[in-house]
């Protein structure tokens, strides 16, 4: 077990996140394709109408699956009805969403009170500075993530992990403690690859459409 005395926020975080790297991206993948084949399927929405409830659709599928199938020990979904994944020993909290489709990067807050509370957090603790919980854990119950999915962003990552510190604006590049990906490494294998920490490529185009997710209570 690390010394957590040892360790600063982001290390805490990033090893609860370890197991999620195993399956995460295939999950993520999957959930995507079987609700973009059901959509295809249905003939009485126009093409426009499926591209605005994708991504909505997706997250709702995430949260059913996971909450199912239980496929990553501690890392439960709460009770939303989204993809909300609570980490059990720690407190940790993540939200799944599509990233800003102009940037490219960590999507704004919602316009809800809650959802600016979340982004409005205080940056990262450092060595020395966690606390222990019950559990003999790192105490990260006041740390809320937000996983943000690229579905254009080729393997190996197209999943990256913030800490967002502001609510931010659409349309412009906010403002996180720290942040890292969840990364295959295209071959099958699962984890972080040393020294290659990517951002996505300006160059490839966004995904339209895929930014229309929970409007209650993130």
């Amino acid at each position: 077990m690390t010394d957590i005395a040892k360790i600063d926020e982001k290390q805490a975080v990033m090893e609860a996140f370890s197991p999620l790297c195993e399956l995460l991206p295939e999950f993520v993948r999957d959930c995507t394709a079987n609700i973009k084949k059901d959509l295809a399927s249905y003939k009485r929405l126009s093409a426009r109408q499926k591209s605005r409830i994708a991504a909505y659709l997706i997250n709702m599928n995430m949260a059913k699956e996971w909450k199912e199938f239980h496929p990553v020990r501690w890392w439960e979904v709460d009770n939303s009805g989204f993809f909300h994944l609570v980490h059990t020993p720690t407190g940790a909290v993540s939200y799944f969403h599509a990233v800003d489709p102009i940037t490219r990067g960590m999507p704004c807050s919602g316009h809800t009170l809650a959802g600016r509370a979340r982004y409005s957090q205080n940056g990262a603790k450092g060595v020395g500075q966690l606390m222990v919980n019950v559990l003999g854990q790192p105490d990260l119950s006041e740390v809320k993530l937000t996983i943000a999915c690229d579905y254009l962003f080729p393997e190996p990552a197209f999943l990256r992990v913030y800490k967002p510190i502001s609510p931010g604006k659409y349309g412009a590049k906010g403002k996180s403690a720290y942040s890292f990906p969840i990364m295959s490494d295209g071959d099958g294998g699962r984890g972080w690859m040393p020294g290659f920490d990517p951002e996505p490529d300006d160059e490839i185009d966004i995904l339209k459409g895929l930014t229309i997710e929970e409007k209650v209570g993130c």
